[in-house]
């Protein structure tokens, strides 16, 4: 991983930056349900994790920095931002989906036009409308997440995915592969992701 930096140096600072770690090597990358992720964690990945009950003010500070540093990068090279919530968030994901998302998405318009940046949420819980709760697991993550992604990146890898090859639509893929993994199994990794639990 790139950049990881945290809001304070406590314990819950540290096991939600370890569990995102663990997260994007064991089910990101490691079942490939993003098939980009690996060559994105260079040294322009960042993971950030910021505090949910200050107000606001350290996420509000971490948004306008990490909205600036993705829109300056080169273009050839890929950039990420990942800002992960280590408290307050990880009941609610409405309330989620309407504070700390809709601010990033405020903050991708306000500082590139919405045009440079774009918004990714992850949650604990996340759920959508027709998804079975096997497949809501392409959404969900240890902790509330908000990624912060570069159109420009977006657009070179659907070239590669889509268009340079015929592939099957990598959500709809995700989806048929969790859903054979199961419900109970998906559970239990999560569960050992959270706890720092090595694989049985």
């Amino acid at each position: 991983v790139g950049t990881v930096r945290a809001s304070s140096d406590g314990a819950a600072a540290r096991d939600a930056r370890d569990a995102t770690t663990r997260w994007l090597t064991d089910v990101i990358i490691g079942m490939n349900l993003c098939p980009f992720a690996r060559a994105s964690m260079a040294k322009t990945f960042a993971i950030e994790v910021v505090r949910g009950d200050d107000g606001g003010g350290g996420y509000g500070d971490v948004l306008a920095r990490e909205t600036r540093r993705l829109a300056a990068c080169a273009r050839d090279e890929s950039a990420t931002t990942l800002i992960v919530f280590e408290n307050g968030w990880n009941d609610d994901w409405e309330g989620f989906m309407r504070g700390p998302v809709r601010e990033a998405e405020d903050a991708c318009e306000a500082t590139t036009g919405g045009e440079t940046v774009t918004v990714v949420p992850f949650h604990p819980l996340a759920a959508f409308d027709g998804e079975s709760e096997a497949s809501n697991y392409t959404s969900r993550s240890p902790f509330p997440t908000v990624h912060l992604l570069r159109a420009c990146d977006i657009e070179r890898a659907e070239d590669t995915w889509y268009r340079l090859e015929e592939r099957e639509d990598i959500r709809e893929r995700n989806a048929e592969y969790l859903e054979a993994l199961g419900v109970r199994e998906l559970r239990r990794l999560w569960a050992r992701i959270v706890a720092n639990d090595a694989p049985t």
